[in-house]
């Protein structure tokens, strides 16, 4: 009984890193340790990959091969609750708004800084305020 209390204590979060650029998932691994990635390229590839496990958060390119960030958090409707954050060099004030509005958990700018990743992807772990409010606060 023991042995399981100590293994659900490490277990580590799930990060689904959804980008058709495979550096992005190895920049994410360097940056959370604390974070299991889980890299796909496309929608579809991130909705086959939530039907078959849970993901902690989704953290989506703005423009994926198959669509972009909104029409990945359209689809991930069905899965609940799930934090979607986007990243996008083009991360202003705008998009972040239009990221919000459609339910987006928050927006990140590439090149990734790992202070603001792990800030965001540790408040999307523990989504349980509203996201506005989320964004925001942490």
């Amino acid at each position: 009984m023991m042995a399981n209390a100590i293994t659900s204590a490490v277990e580590q979060a799930t990060l689904l890193a959804v980008s058709a650029d495979l550096g992005d998932s190895k920049a994410l691994e360097a940056i959370l340790e604390n974070w299991t990635i889980k890299p796909v390229q496309t929608c579809a590839e991130a909705l086959a990959a939530l039907r078959r496990s849970k993901c902690a958060a989704v953290l989506c390119e703005k423009e994926l091969p198959d669509g972009n960030w909104c029409d990945l958090l359209e689809s991930l409707a069905r899965f609940g609750q799930l934090p979607v954050i986007v990243m996008s060099h083009a991360a202003d004030e705008s998009l972040w708004v239009d990221v919000l509005a459609h339910g987006g958990f928050d927006l990140v700018a590439k090149p990734l800084d790992p202070v603001e990743v792990r800030r965001v992807t540790g408040c999307a772990s523990n989504h349980s305020h509203p996201r506005h409010a989320m964004a925001h606060a942490c």
